[in-house]
């Protein structure tokens, strides 16, 4: 297991923040890497798997924008063993590939669904109703979802989640599964709220081990306007620190 906070470099958007500082990161240098944002090419699969080969599986990685949310895939690729994943994520990030050699942002789950023999369960958390429709009806049986809609109406949702889950867990997070008080992407927002995710978090933590854990959906700077980046960042730089500091607290 790698030590040290993960620290993906696509656009310069980590260097506009500091909720890393003072910890352990190793920098990921992709930002000279093309066909990369939002779909990743054949060739930049390759790069980054090869740039990727030598650095062990983190306890937490910072992706950047939720457009690169398919590094999850990568990073996934290195458990050794039987496995399941929790995303929260406002999308279920299923859609099938406009090409069958592109990997997306919106569809890298599905692709772990097929290609991964270790990955035995799968939660989708927090996601809105239309994204469900993006599931394949033959993946459903791996797929447990609890959409924003269910959670709201289930108090004790996040226990009746920890009991369905069989294997050590690998969490994902975009933060546009949070309402917008929380974090601010370039993508449409969820409703969740801090607490609601405080407890999942907690109650996974504490019933299962926890492999790793990554974080997407920074504001990404290519949509930027000078004010509503500045202040969607600031509060994105917040969440990250509350992100980071409960991931060390509960994360052994």
């Amino acid at each position: 297991m790698e030590n040290k906070i993960l620290l993906f470099d696509f656009d310069g958007i980590y260097k506009t923040q500091d909720f890393y500082q003072g910890h352990n990161c190793r920098w990921i240098d992709t930002q000279k890497l093309i066909g990369t944002n939002s779909y990743c090419d054949i060739y930049a699969q390759k790069n980054l798997q090869e740039r990727l080969k030598d650095i062990q599986l983190s306890k937490l990685s910072f992706l950047g924008s939720g457009n690169y949310h398919y590094i999850s895939l990568f990073l996934t690729q290195k458990i050794q063993e039987d496995y399941a994943l929790i995303l929260f994520d406002n999308h279920s990030d299923m859609q099938k590939p406009v090409f069958d050699e592109l990997l997306s942002c919106g569809g890298w789950l599905r692709t772990a669904l097929l290609k991964q023999k270790r990955l035995k369960q799968v939660a989708i958390v927090g996601t809105s109703e239309h994204s469900l429709h993006m599931i394949d009806k033959s993946l459903k049986e791996k797929v447990i979802l609890y959409p924003y809609s269910k959670i709201e109406k289930t108090p004790n949702w996040h226990l009746d989640l920890s009991k369905k889950i069989h294997y050590p867990v690998y969490i994902s997070v975009d933060k546009d599964v949070f309402c917008k008080k929380v974090a601010e992407t370039n993508w449409n927002h969820g409703e969740m709220e801090p607490e609601e995710f405080l407890n999942a978090f907690e109650t996974i933590a504490n019933t299962h081990t926890v492999i790793g854990m990554d974080v997407c959906g920074e504001y990404s700077m290519a949509y930027r306007e000078p004010f509503a980046f500045e202040k969607a960042n600031r509060k994105n730089n917040r969440a990250n620190q509350k992100l980071l500091q409960l991931c060390q607290q509960i994360i052994a």
